[in-house]
């Protein structure tokens, strides 16, 4: 009779709690890799949707802009126009107007205020020595080919205040002397003074 002698180890069983860790890892594997998988394509989309708001938006961005500059400059356009209108219906240089109305003074007139109230209209207020002085400006005036009209509203005497100091020296007078005040109110010819002033340009 045979005897039959095994010198090999003998194989213990594999544990089953072995692989049912191993089934749960890879069930849990499979698990994350799906929920990954579903995140991933989530993301992209909105991602995607980001892109294409933010496409939006600077297409929009950039057709708000064209239409400010539009906008702008069609504003701008219009102010220019505006300009030109304001620039050719601007008042007379006020400093030649006074000018040529200092010319015509007598030679201790002298002008106290002025005022260009509205188009082509004057107020003047003018003081003289004498009232023949100030009915020789009204004269010159009348006759100077930049006033188309001319008018003397009032005439005033204001008597002239002297420092003590000039009132002693003047103690030969009696009285101080007058000073008479005179309200004008002046029409001006544009044209004139426009092709006076082209004149003095060139």
């Amino acid at each position: 009779m045979l005897v039959e002698i095994n010198l090999l180890p003998k194989k213990e069983p594999k544990s089953r709690l072995f692989l049912i860790l191993v089934t749960v890892l890879a069930l849990f594997c499979l698990v994350s890799g799906a929920i990954f998988y579903v995140f991933m394509g989530k993301m992209e989309n909105r991602i995607e949707q980001l892109k294409a708001r933010l496409d939006e938006t600077k297409a929009l961005r950039i057709a708000e802009e064209q239409k400010m500059s539009s906008d702008q400059w069609f504003g701008s356009a219009q102010q220019l126009e505006e300009a030109v209108k304001w620039a050719e219906q601007y008042p007379l240089e006020t400093v030649r107007i006074l000018r040529e109305l200092i010319k015509l003074l007598p030679e201790r007139g002298f002008i106290m205020n002025f005022s260009y109230q509205e188009k082509e209209t004057i107020q003047l207020t003018v003081q003289f020595d004498t009232n023949r002085e100030a009915a020789a400006y009204v004269k010159a005036l009348s006759e100077a080919p930049f006033v188309t009209d001319v008018k003397l509203t009032s005439l005033t005497i204001a008597q002239q205040q002297e420092s003590d100091a000039e009132q002693q020296e003047s103690k030969i007078e009696e009285e101080t002397m007058p000073r008479y005040i005179g309200q004008f109110q002046l029409k001006l010819n544009e044209e004139e003074l426009r092709k006076s002033e082209k004149e003095g340009d060139s």
